[in-house]
């Protein structure tokens, strides 16, 4: 009897032992963890590429959580995640969704951040981005595939078009023209400052030559300048004596201002002018009789 129950008590223990065994097996592949030291964060998305609630939670590529839930906040997709208390998030921190194997299944990627400042839990949800997925690569490379296709044709027509002008032989002769044109340009472009060193030297020389006239000539040219400012000065007298006796005139002041401006004075010459020309014209037609004796 006794040893009966001995058998009946090992067998017992060793189920009891394997059950928990394999419990604890279940439970650390899974990634459960027994303590409940865990906090809630919400992010928005544009994007989140088919994840689902259970997916994990990563920070610098190690598991510290997963997605509870899936909502929506106007156009954007936000996502509830929780994290083990141990993870510190600090101002900088950025949320990433990439994808968790090759060909399958999300998973967000935490990077805490570098800055000293923790993050503030008040202002949630914070924003995150889209990384993409293999199959997106796939899509991306398929347009850029397409884009290279397009982008061949062009460069095969454009080389064609090429063979062709020069098949004519006109362009290489262009061509040959301009690099000509090209080369004499230059070669002028080279005189160009020796010419220009020429000019500064005669400039130079000129004002050198100017500059000594100058000096040579001082008191000559002094006393010329004085000459102009007599001259000068008298051409106003003269100017002010005009102005005095044209204002006269202009006021009928004096003998010229009433022979201007008298009307009898013209036309006594008038009669007097028409007076000499018949005369003038009788001695022409009968001449000049004239008895002195």
């Amino acid at each position: 009897m006794d040893l009966k129950i001995t058998t009946e008590f090992k067998v017992g223990l060793t189920v009891i032992i394997a059950t928990l065994i394999l419990i604890f097996g279940i439970i650390w592949g899974k990634g459960f963890q027994l303590k409940t030291d865990k906090y809630h964060i919400s992010i928005q998305f544009d994007n989140i590429g088919g994840m689902v609630i259970g997916d994990p939670v990563t920070v610098n590529g190690v598991k510290e959580g997963k997605v509870l839930d899936i909502g929506w906040k106007d156009r954007m997709v936000v996502c509830l995640i929780e994290l083990n208390d141990r993870i510190q998030l600090y101002e900088d921190a950025t949320f990433t969704i990439i994808s968790a194997e090759l060909l399958a299944g999300m998973k967000i990627e935490i990077f805490p951040g570098k800055s000293s400042n923790h993050i503030n839990l008040s202002q949630q949800p914070f924003t995150g981005k889209y990384g993409g997925r293999i199959v997106d690569v796939g899509l991306v490379i398929g347009d850029l595939a397409e884009d290279m296709s397009a982008l061949s044709f062009r460069l095969d027509s454009t080389i064609a078009m090429i063979n062709t002008m020069l098949r004519g032989g006109n362009l290489q002769k262009d061509l040959s023209a301009s690099l000509a044109n090209l080369t004499r340009l230059t070669a002028e472009l080279n005189k160009l400052p020796n010419q220009l060193n020429s000019s500064m030297i005669g400039l130079d020389e000129t004002l050198t030559r100017f500059r000594k006239l100058v000096d040579d000539n001082g008191a000559g040219i002094h006393s010329t300048l004085s000459n102009l400012d007599l001259v000068t000065a008298k051409l106003d007298t003269v100017s002010s004596s005009l102005k005095v006796v044209m204002g006269k005139i202009e006021s009928q002041e004096g003998t010229l201002g009433k022979m201007v401006y008298d009307p009898s004075l013209y036309n006594n010459l008038s009669k007097t002018l028409m007076t000499i020309d018949s005369l003038a014209k009788k001695i022409k037609d009968e001449g000049l009789d004239i008895d002195l004796f």
